[in-house]
């Protein structure tokens, strides 16, 4: 009983002293900056509505499902697509005979847009999962059109590449990191692999930019189709030391088509370099900006 007396009174004595460091305010600031930094890592609301206490809610997860379940043709409204492989007779103008087709998992528009936004813009990876299997889809419905018009071969899966400083800002590659999702988990269609052939080279000297006054690329956000041109022309390359061999096919991977301009641009460069692009695959597409902007 004594030694039980002394224990408790020990316990008792240890418990006080915490009670004493806890109520510091030094302690309490500490406490408060682990809450808001494990906030950070792992965000606690919806990313689409902000519902608390999830990442994505189910009832946004389910409409992301919905909105990007049935892939279809986007290429309609994109008026800076480069013709379809060897429908331009020359001419250059995919309005004539036909733009480049491209499979949209879904319309940039409602929850599939604010999700989207969130994972690119606001550092939310942790809503990646419904993105790659939307972008799984249109990859799957895009391949099986290109196997169904005779190609069998190893087709490339190549993505719009994302500049540094963006990189730098963000911390990571948010089209990057979906495609090697996929291919972890093995869900990109078979026979095809993701391969980083286009990079930025970075502005080239004296060349016209979107914007009066300026030279080299600027954001493309607000400009419109013909800006767009514009704005990247010329601004990719083939990545160092990389050759293709005559006829490679590929397939061009965006996140969000709007006028097609950085599909065009990757295209420009791929078939410079002798491969034939079957087309382009995004996660959503969106109407392309009016003339009027």
């Amino acid at each position: 009983m004594r030694r039980d007396r002394q224990g408790g009174t020990r316990l008792s004595s240890v418990t006080g002293r915490l009670d004493g460091v806890l109520q510091c305010i030094w302690a309490v600031r500490l406490l408060s900056a682990g809450r808001d930094f494990w906030s950070l890592v792992f965000p606690t609301e919806c990313a689409a509505c902000t519902l608390p206490t999830v990442s994505l809610c189910p009832e946004c997860r389910a409409q992301v499902r919905k909105a990007t379940v049935r892939p279809f043709r986007a290429d309609g409204g994109a008026q800076a697509l480069p013709a379809a492989e060897g429908c331009d007779g020359g001419s250059g103008d995919p309005t004539v005979i036909g733009a480049l087709p491209v499979t949209a998992a879904g319309h940039y528009r409602g929850t599939v847009a604010r999700v989207l936004l969130s994972y690119k813009n606001h550092r939310r990876t942790d809503v990646g999962r419904p993105l790659q299997a939307a972008l799984a889809g249109a990859l799957q419905t895009a391949v099986h059109e290109v196997r169904e018009g005779g190609e069998l071969g190893e087709l490339l899966l190549v993505p719009v590449p994302t500049r540094g400083a963006s990189v730098r800002r963000r911390g990571y590659d948010p089209l990057g990191l979906l495609l090697a999702g996929l291919g972890r988990r093995g869900e990109l269609p078979a026979g095809c692999r993701v391969d980083a052939l286009v990079v930025y080279h970075g502005p080239l000297k004296g060349r016209p930019s979107a914007l009066p006054g300026g030279t080299g690329p600027v954001s493309q956000k607000g400009l419109g189709g013909s800006q767009r041109r514009i704005n990247v022309h010329a601004s990719m390359a083939l990545a160092t030391g990389r050759q293709l061999p005559p006829g490679t096919l590929c397939l061009v991977v965006d996140d969000v088509l709007t006028t097609g301009a950085t599909i065009a641009e990757v295209t420009r460069v791929l078939r410079h370099a002798g491969a034939a692009v079957a087309g382009a695959v995004v996660v959503a597409a969106t109407p392309a900006p009016s003339r009027a902007r």
